[in-house]
């Protein structure tokens, strides 16, 4: 199963680098037109992805607070940034299993905890991303008389859909389709989490955030061209990026999310040589920083989660147990010397009988 999916995965991979090798070729002259504006914006670039990053781990820290686990905050950047780097270089979305895993082994994380905190991340997403999809739309309407029906239409659905999944909170058996399956995993985590209001509201603002400066992303990807594209169309963009995080076919969605960019773009005026060229560009400052970071930080929580500081539990792993107070320390050091001087008076107290014992025993001889 894990082969077949892996012969699928370089299959699509390599389709889509061979179009976009055929597209480049057919149109070598549109790409040598275009040039480096702003070269210093890809600098800004970085910088806006490792916030956005950031966004991730304040995020996946108000889920696992709201299912009790603490985890610091820098721990929580690093394994956002250790996943997104699995994410890139293994199919259907590895990464995920790979943070799945570190939880499990360092905090005793249930599956179905992470399960749950998953699906309030992809539920949450959809309906804000949904939400912004359709407000950009219509502002693209009013702005410029382009309408998308279609795009319009699958915003409408899934928004729909999550706010069903929401206040109605449905619950499905899971299927022989693993596709199907995929979502309906989704919607039955999410039964863990939608009682919880405050962690709802907190981690929507935040999906919000990150949608936003994904936009902010998209533009800028734009400018580094010099090509005049509306903050609105950026919104428009990367709303539609954000409903296909369940698709996961190819490592870290190469060249699907490119080819949902350009043809999304496309429907709103936006020439596929420009937006193919955006895309790129946003592809390669990704690949830099998870490829610089994603190693480092992975040695780096690996370490940790080798050594422990307040002592090892089965199998050398670090105990759960949270470090004690000096009041709790100083309770048992009393404690454990009020057992060792009842121990010692108890062995004089033998010690006296078998002397008094013994000398019972002479007097009679």
């Amino acid at each position: 199963m894990v082969k077949s999916r892996s012969v699928v995965s370089i299959a699509i991979v390599l389709i889509l680098v061979a179009w976009l090798g055929y597209y480049g070729y057919s149109h070598r002259g549109d790409f040598a037109e275009l040039t480096l504006v702003s070269p210093w914006l890809i600098v800004v670039l970085a910088l806006i992805s490792l916030v956005s990053y950031f966004a991730i781990a304040i995020l996946n820290n108000v889920l696992l607070r709201a299912l009790k686990v603490i985890m610091p905050l820098g721990e929580s950047f690093m394994l956002s940034i250790v996943t997104g780097f699995y994410n890139l270089i293994t199919p259907f979305r590895g990464g995920m299993a790979v943070r799945a895993v570190y939880l499990k082994k360092k905090y005793d994380f249930a599956y179905v905890n992470f399960l749950a905190s998953l699906s309030a991340v992809y539920v949450l997403t959809f309906l804000v991303g949904s939400l912004l999809g359709i407000i950009s739309t219509l502002l693209i309407y009013f702005q410029t008389g382009i309408f998308s029906w279609v795009l319009f239409g699958i915003f409408d659905a899934v928004f729909l859909a999550m706010l069903i999944i929401i206040f109605v909170s449905p619950q499905f058996k899971e299927r022989k389709n693993k596709w199907l399956n995929r979502f309906i995993k989704v919607i039955n985590g999410w039964h863990l989490i939608k009682k919880n209001g405050r962690v709802i509201l907190v981690t929507s603002f935040v999906t919000l955030i990150q949608i936003l400066l994904s936009s902010l992303m998209m533009w800028l990807q734009f400018r580094v061209f010099g090509l005049d594209v509306s903050f609105t169309a950026a919104v428009f963009l990367s709303a539609i990026g954000s409903l296909s995080i369940l698709i996961g076919l190819t490592p870290g969605n190469l060249g699907v999310q490119e080819a949902i960019v350009v043809f999304s773009a496309a429907t709103i005026g936006i020439s596929a040589t420009d937006s193919l060229s955006a895309a790129l560009l946003g592809r390669a400052v990704s690949l830099v920083v998870l490829f610089v970071l994603g190693p480092i930080f992975s040695y780096v929580l690996l370490k940790r989660n080798g050594k422990n500081k307040d002592g090892k539990g089965k199998k050398g792993k670090l105990s759960n147990q949270p470090p004690q107070t000096e009041e709790e320390r100083g309770r048992k050091s009393r404690v454990s010397r009020g057992v060792s001087g009842r121990i010692k008076k108890e062995d004089g107290r033998r010690e006296r009988e078998n002397e008094k014992r013994g000398n019972s025993e002479e007097r009679k001889g």
